[in-house]
């Protein structure tokens, strides 16, 4: 009963803290007109752009990043092909082999990050994701190879 009735409470409370949000929020000294419905639409638009081509920017920035840092590891790689032994440098080679591929494709897809419209961008973001993120692993596996 004591738990209902601090519930019923705690209702109460919220309705009476909220009563004066929507009453200010209702009333207006200026009439709403089609042409402040279309002004507000299209500042709401504008700022849906400005946020999509400053997210695709910062992604744009961070894979780019992650690519050089990338092609750094791939270069170390290749420095520890000649220390490896006969059949361990083959096995390190066929990988950095697989890794320039991944690379190359990830960098495909952000260069599409450029181009993706606003409906395309989620599958755009999605694709060069899911390209790093394969590219991340098959560098985890190259390393595997190293003694």
């Amino acid at each position: 009963m004591k738990t209902y009735i601090g519930a019923l409470w705690g209702i109460v409370g919220i309705g009476l803290f909220a009563i004066p949000v929507v009453v200010a929020a209702g009333t207006s000294d200026k009439p709403v007109t089609g042409d402040t419905v279309v002004r507000e639409a299209q500042e709401a638009v504008t700022a849906t752009k400005d946020y999509t081509i400053h997210q695709k920017d910062a992604f744009q920035r961070k894979v780019q990043t992650e690519l050089d840092e990338m092609q750094v590891r791939i270069t170390q790689l290749r420095g520890h092909v000649k220390q490896a032994s006969a059949e361990a440098r083959t096995d390190i080679q066929k990988a950095i082999g697989e890794l320039e591929k991944k690379k190359d494709l990830a960098q495909k897809k952000a260069q599409d990050i450029h181009s993706a419209t606003e409906s395309s961008w989620e599958q755009v973001k999605s694709k060069t994701t899911a390209a790093m993120d394969d590219l991340r692993d098959s560098l985890t596996r190259a390393r595997s190879y190293l003694p």
